[in-house]
C-alpha cells in the first residue's frame, strides 16, 4: 500500500507545517510506503511567478475593459470591482516586473537581512497575492489574499467554487501540475491535511478533482479545521460521495495508520478510530480512541520536502514538546477542541533527541515549537537536556505569562538557544482577564515580560480588544500597558476579539455576556461568528480600536521600523545580528523612508514618471466611487463622467488629475525641461509661455510633493 500525504494552499510559506512530517514518521515507522507533497509551497511559486502574474495581467485588463464600457455601475459589488480591477491592473505591470527578485530576497542570506530590501520583497509579494485575489473576485477573492479573511459559505458556494476554473485559480494549478504528479505516484490513499481555514476549499477543491480523476483511490481528509467541521461535514453526503471518501478527526497517526490497513486487508472501516465515512447511503462516526502516547511517537520526517523552496534563507524545522494546553480554559481559544481537551508532554529527552537528529540530517539549527504553550517545568527541562549536549540551536516558542518564569529560568532559556517567545497577553485590565479565564494578572505579566526582556530573549506580546463585556476604557487600560512597559517589550502584535467555534465563548454565550450570535454553528461552514453583547465594545468598535491603537502603540515605540519584521522572522534575524545588534535597534535605525521630495522647480528642471506610475483617462469618476459609493454603501448606480487618474503601485494612492495636467504629464519622458513643456502647450493652447510655465511648475511642484514624480536639473544656456 501506498501512502501519498499532501498538504495544499495557502498556509504560510516560511517553513514546513508539522502535520504531513509527523504523520510520514509515523508511518514509515511501521513499513507503510509514505510519500509527503508540500504542494502549498509549490503554489506559491506558481502563483507567485512573472508568468502567471502576465496571465493575470490580461486577464485584469480585459475584465476591467469590459466594467468601463458599460452605461452603468450598479450600487454595491459592480461598483466595488470596479474600483479594485483598475487598482489591479494598474499594479500588475510593476508587480509582474518585480516578483521574482522578491521571491530570490528572501530566499537569499545576504538581501534577506537588509531590512529595506526584506520588507520591499514583503510587499510585492503581498501586492501580487492582492492581485490574483481580485481576479478571482467576486467568489473566490479571499482564496488567495493576503489579509486574514473569514470565510463565509454555504455548502452550495463551497461546492460551486470547486468547479470555477475562473474565480479559484487551484483548479488549474492542480490539473498542470499535481495531477500528473498522483498519477505517477500512483498511490492507493491520498491525505489531505487541511489545518487552516483558508485550506478548506483548496483542499476540498483537490479532493474533489482526485475523485473525478482517480476513483479507485481512496481520498481521506484531517486536520483541525475538519475536526471543528466535522458535524457539518456529516451533514452533506455528496462531500463522501463526490469530494472525499472519509475524514479522520483529531489526531491522526493511529487511525490513518487503521485506516491503511483495513483497506490493505478489504476490511470493513467501522474499527478504525476517529473516522467518519459514508457507506450504504448513511454517514457513519466510528468511536475516538485515546491519543497515541506522545512518547511512542517517532521523530518528525522532513525527507522529501523541498526546504530550500521556502520563502526563507535558512531552514527553522517546527517541532513539538506537548500536545495540548497544559492551561485550557481561556474562553476565547477553540485550539484545546481538537485535542479534545487533553494534555501531553514528551519527555525532554526525547524532544532534544528529535532536534539532534534533525539538526545533523538537515544541517539546520533554528527550530520552532509549535507547542500552545510551554509549562515553566517542561521547560527546564528541555533546557537543561539542550546545555548538558551542548547542542548549538535556536529557538522560537509560545509560553504562559507564568510567575515561574523566573529570571533564573529565562537566563537558562538564552544559554539553551531560545531567543523569541511568543506570549499571549491578551489584555492590560485585571478584570477582562478574569473573565476571560487567562489565569494571570497585569502585575504578573510584567514580571515575566521584564524576566525575559533581561534575560536577552525577544518577546512578542498578543493583545486584543473587544471580549465580550469590555469597555473602552478597560480598553485603553491594554494600550496603556505596552506603552508604560515598552522598555521591555520587543514587538506586539494587536487585533480585535473574533468568535471561534470550539471556544468556550461560543459554547456558552451566557456565561461571557453574548446575547446572541449570528448562526447556528451546525448549519455553515463558518469557523467565527457575527455577536451582539451585553454591555461593552461592540465588534465593530473593537476592530476600530484595533486599529487606531495599533498606529498609537507603534509610535511610542522607540525603534518602530523593527516591528515591520513578520513575527516568523523575528528569529532568524536575532540570530544572524545576534554579536553586533541583539536588539535589532542598529539594523532597524539604518532604514529610511527615502529621499525626501526636490522643493525647487525650474525652468531648466528635467521631470520624470516614477517607473511604477501610471495615469489614464476612465469613463467612471472613481474617486467619487470610493469616496462617495463604496465607502458609505450608498444605494446610488454610477453614470459616466469623464475622470483622468494617477495611480501609484507601490504607496497604494490614488488622485485625479485635470485634462491640463494630464497633457503635461505625457511630456514628462526624462528628456523634455519643463521650459520645453510650456512651450509646446503654449503653441497649442496659444497661451502666454511665462502663464504656461508657471501652471506646469505649479502641477509638478504637486505631483512631485505627493511621491509620483521625480526629476533633476539640465544645465543648458537659453
Amino acid at each position: 500500500m501506498k501512502v501519498l500525504l499532501i498538504f495544499p494552499p495557502l498556509w504560510a510559506a516560511h517553513r514546513p507545517y508539522l502535520s504531513l512530517p509527523s504523520l510520514t514518521a509515523f508511518l514509515r515507522n511501521r513499513n507503510i510506503d509514505a510519500v509527503q507533497k508540500d504542494f502549498n509551497i509549490e503554489a506559491y511559486d506558481l502563483l507567485l511567478s512573472e508568468s502567471y502574474l502576465k496571465d493575470t495581467g490580461e486577464r485584469l485588463r480585459a475584465k476591467f475593459k469590459a466594467l468601463d464600457s458599460k452605461n452603468m455601475l450598479a450600487p454595491g459589488i459592480e461598483q466595488q470591482l470596479y474600483y479594485s480591477l483598475f487598482k489591479a491592473k494598474s499594479n500588475i505591470d510593476y508587480i509582474t516586473g518585480q516578483v521574482e527578485n522578491a521571491k530570490s530576497t528572501l530566499r537569499s542570506k545576504d538581501s534577506f537581512y537588509d531590512l529595506a530590501a526584506y520588507l520591499n520583497a514583503r510587499n510585492i509579494l503581498v501586492q501580487a497575492q492582492t492581485l490574483i485575489s481580485v481576479d478571482c473576485l467576486p467568489a473566490g477573492g479571499d482564496l488567495v489574499s493576503p489579509v486574514n479573511m473569514q470565510m463565509k459559505r454555504t455548502f452550495p458556494e463551497i461546492k460551486t467554487l470547486a468547479q470555477s476554473k475562473d474565480e479559484n485559480p487551484f483548479i488549474g494549478l492542480y490539473e498542470r501540475y499535481l495531477l500528473p504528479y498522483i498519477t505517477d505516484t500512483k498511490p492507493d490513499i491520498v491525505g489531505i491535511s487541511i489545518s487552516g481555514e483558508r485550506q478548506l476549499v483548496p483542499g476540498l477543491t483537490l479532493s474533489r478533482l482526485i475523485k473525478l480523476k482517480n476513483p479507485q483511490v481512496h481520498v481521506t481528509i484531517g486536520g483541525y479545521t475538519v475536526t471543528q467541521l466535522s458535524q457539518v461535514l456529516s451533514g452533506h453526503k455528496e462531500l463522501f460521495t463526490d469530494f472525499f471518501d472519509s475524514a479522520i478527526l483529531f489526531q491522526g497517526e493511529r487511525p490513518l495508520f487503521e485506516l491503511v490497513e483495513c483497506i490493505a486487508g478489504d476490511r470493513s472501516l467501522e474499527t478504525v478510530p476517529n473516522l467518519v465515512y459514508h457507506e450504504h447511503g448513511e454517514i457513519h462516526f466510528n468511536a475516538v480512541s485515546a491519543a497515541e502516547d506522545i512518547n511512542t511517537l517517532p521523530t518528525p520526517c522532513f525527507d522529501g520536502l523541498p526546504l530550500n523552496r521556502y520563502l526563507s534563507p535558512e531552514s527553522v524545522l517546527p517541532i513539538l514538546s506537548s500536545r495540548g494546553c497544559y492551561w485550557g480554559k481561556c474562553a476565547f481559544c477553540s485550539h484545546n477542541e481538537s485535542y479534545r481537551w487533553s494534555y501531553q508532554k514528551r519527555d525532554a529527552g526525547k524532544v532534544v533527541d528529535d532536534m539532534q537528529t534533525l539538526s545533523e540530517k538537515h544541517g539546520v539549527r533554528h527550530f520552532a515549537f509549535s507547542d500552545e504553550a510551554i509549562s515553566p517545568s517542561g521547560m527546564k527541562k528541555i533546557t537543561d537536556e539542550i546545555i548538558g549536549r551542548q547542542l548549538e540551536v535556536r529557538c522560537s516558542t509560545n509560553i504562559r505569562l507564568e510567575r515561574q518564569f523566573t529570571p533564573e529560568l529565562c537566563s537558562q532559556m538564552y544559554r539553551a538557544g531560545f531567543r523569541v517567545l511568543h506570549l499571549g497577553l491578551e489584555s492590560g485590565c485585571d478584570r477582562v482577564l478574569e473573565h476571560m479565564q487567562k489565569g494571570t494578572t497585569r502585575q504578573t505579566a510584567r514580571e515575566v515580560l521584564q524576566n525575559t526582556y533581561r534575560a536577552g530573549l525577544w518577546n512578542h506580546v498578543y493583545v486584543f480588544f473587544g471580549f465580550p463585556t469590555e469597555t473602552e476604557i478597560e480598553a485603553r487600560q491594554t494600550a496603556e500597558f505596552l506603552i508604560s512597559n515598552r522598555e521591555y517589550i520587543q514587538s506586539f502584535g494587536v487585533t480585535n476579539f473574533i468568535l471561534n467555534k470550539g471556544s468556550a465563548a461560543m459554547n456558552d454565550p451566557d456565561r461571557f455576556g453574548i446575547t446572541s450570535v449570528d448562526a447556528d454553528p451546525s448549519g455553515d461552514f463558518n469557523l467565527d461568528f457575527a455577536y451582539t453583547v451585553s454591555s461593552g465594545l461592540s465588534s465593530e468598535q473593537a476592530r476600530q480600536l484595533a486599529s487606531s491603537y495599533r498606529e498609537k502603540i507603534t509610535g511610542e515605540f522607540k525603534y518602530p521600523q523593527r516591528l515591520k519584521l513578520y513575527y516568523e522572522d523575528i528569529l532568524l534575524y536575532l540570530s544572524h545580528y545576534h554579536d553586533s545588534d541583539p536588539a535589532l535597534k542598529i539594523m532597524a535605525d539604518k532604514v529610511t523612508a527615502g529621499a525626501p521630495a526636490n522643493s525647487q522647480f525650474t525652468r531648466k528642471s528635467i521631470p520624470a514618471l516614477k517607473p511604477h506610475v501610471s495615469f489614464e483617462p476612465l469613463r467612471f469618476d472613481i474617486i467619487d466611487i470610493i469616496m462617495n459609493k463604496i465607502s458609505k454603501t450608498t444605494t446610488a448606480a454610477a453614470y459616466p463622467v469623464q475622470t483622468c487618474v494617477l495611480s501609484d503601485p507601490v504607496s497604494g494612492k490614488l488622485i485625479s488629475i485635470s485634462s491640463l495636467e494630464m497633457e503635461i504629464l505625457a511630456r514628462c519622458n526624462e528628456k523634455n525641461n519643463i521650459k520645453q513643456i510650456a512651450l509646446k502647450l503654449s503653441k497649442k493652447y496659444g497661451a502666454p509661455a511665462s502663464k504656461a510655465e508657471e501652471t506646469c511648475i505649479d502641477s509638478l511642484k504637486y505631483l512631485s510633493d505627493q511621491g509620483y514624480i521625480s526629476f533633476h536639473q539640465e544645465h543648458v544656456k537659453f
